[in-house]
């Protein structure tokens, strides 16, 4: 509205008590309308952490789809001081009992040169170059022999441009060693570890290696690292032994080979704890959209159609078991036989009901009950997934994230493609909100009408009133003047 005033100073009526009061009165509907508007937005609100929840139950589930997030194997080392390990059934890994015994670890090629005058640039006075492991001359990027010009340089200056050389970087690494004020040793070591790091430094001016210490060099023995496998010896360019067990990765701990117990056992076997970490995060998953659902009808949301259709399509899911080989077995494949139970409140309070009913619990000595005596039946009723293999039926992980993917983003039915039931309850609401706000708009713009209308109207009620009561007050003053009038 305008805020245009004036008195009646004509009339000497409350003009402006009388506008005020006409513009409350047809501004009532106003009030119901945001009332009306804030209900819808809270709403949307409900609808826009349902579509989160959904989307987070869809996420989890699609990560708990396949077999094999059921079938972890934990490789288990007895001494991890001398190795530790993983298994990847996957990768073939299956459960067994296995005596590692560490030979030694992997080492990297190191020349050490015999001591020499720091200072001096005559320890060597032709190129030095390099060969790997089968006798090749190391080649920089352009497919050329590497050479590094000693003549005329110092033992710092001959470590400098090694260091600095792009064909050798993360090859070859040069330090010196101070022997004493006046000499050091110039040594050499390898970028790559194990007999496929081995190389050979060559002085053109030595060719007989007299200037390498061999007493210090370790190119004398073996450099790959070597374990004994229930007494079958095998090794490894690193300290990894990858895929020598099946499936089985080792990593021999820094310092193993000096250790006083050089055998340690390895034990791989299923993984219990990581499998029911993924049940736990089955169960979360859907509690987390259950209890959202509990809490949004006791808010805007009760009553709500969409709730109530989303909690049927989940009931509908959470009580059809999964596929099994035929009818008997598919009777099999509940979640409440493998130890995971719906909640009921017995103690139900209708006004005040818990949030809780109808989450999932775990019973874990159930469960682990079903694993010992059926694992493949667990993982199948969970993990089953038609999308990743087409001989699979989809079990529960999959169906849920399926229903998730249809409420929130929709998909192609019959070469249709449809919207998901939350984003269209939303856009139902959200065109109520605009609605309301075309109504207020029009509501408003009608009183600042009414307004202009009502002062324009009362201005000229006022001023006819002005113009009657001066016309009465002369006539009143020309009738005093009258010889014998007087008022009674």
């Amino acid at each position: 509205m305008s805020g245009i005033s004036f008195s009646g100073v004509g009339s000497g009526l409350p003009i402006n008590d009388i506008i005020k009061a006409t513009l409350a009165a047809e501004a009532a509907p106003l009030k119901r309308l945001e009332n009306d508007k804030k209900f819808y937005e809270s709403q949307i609100s409900g609808m826009a952490q349902l579509k989160s929840r959904l989307s987070s139950m869809g996420d989890a589930m699609k990560a708990l789809q396949g077999l094999d997030k059921f079938q972890q194997l934990a490789a288990t080392s007895s001494n991890d001081k001398l190795f530790t390990a993983t298994a990847d059934h996957k990768a073939g890994a299956t459960a067994g009992n296995y005596n590692i015994k560490v030979l030694a670890e992997a080492r990297n090629y190191r020349h050490v040169s015999t001591s020499m005058d720091k200072t001096a640039t005559n320890n060597f006075t032709g190129p030095l170059t390099f060969k790997d492991k089968d006798g090749n001359a190391l080649k920089d990027g352009g497919g050329n022999d590497i050479s590094i010009d000693t003549t005329g340089k110092t033992l710092d200056e001959i470590r400098a441009a090694i260091n600095d050389h792009e064909g050798l970087k993360g090859k070859v690494a040069a330090n010196l060693v101070n022997v004493d004020s006046s000499n050091a040793r110039l040594v050499l070591n390898s970028g790559i570890s194990g007999e496929e790091g081995r190389i050979e430094a060559i002085f053109s001016d030595d060719p007989t290696n007299a200037k390498k210490d061999a007493g210090l060099s370790s190119d004398a023995n073996s450099l790959d690292a070597r374990i004994k496998i229930d007494n079958i010896e095998v090794s490894s360019s690193t300290n990894t032994f990858d895929n020598v067990i099946s499936g089985v990765t080792i990593n021999l701990t820094a310092g193993a080979s000096g250790q006083s117990e050089s055998v340690g056992g390895l034990q791989v076997k299923r993984d219990d704890t990581a499998i029911k970490d993924n049940i736990e995060a089955f169960a979360k998953a859907y509690n987390d959209v259950i209890i959202h659902l509990n809490e949004a009808k006791k808010g805007s949301l009760y009553g709500d159609s969409t709730i109530r259709s989303i909690e049927g399509e989940m009931r509908n899911i959470l009580y059809s078991p999964t596929e099994g080989d035929d009818a008997a077995d598919t009777q099999k494949n509940f979640l409440a036989l493998i130890g995971i139970e719906v909640f009921v409140d017995k103690s139900y309070d209708p006004k005040n009901p818990s949030s809780r009913n109808g989450t999932l619990e775990v019973d874990s000595v159930a469960l682990t009950k079903a694993l010992d005596e059926n694992f493949d039946k667990v993982a199948h009723i969970l993990g089953s997934s038609k999308a990743l293999d087409n001989t699979q039926p989809s079990g529960y992980a999959e169906r849920f994230a399926e229903l998730a993917t249809r409420l929130v983003s929709g998909g192609v039915k019959d070469g249709q493609s449809y919207k998901g039931l939350v984003q269209i309850r939303t856009e139902g609401l959200g065109k109520e909100v605009d609605r309301i706000n075309d109504r207020v708009d029009s509501t408003n713009l009608r009183l600042e009408l009414l307004e202009a209308r009502l002062v324009k109207q009362f201005s000229a009620i006022d001023g006819i009133v002005s113009r009657f009561n001066s016309t009465g007050s002369f006539i009143s003053q020309q009738m005093a003047g009258l010889p014998g009038y007087t008022r009674s």
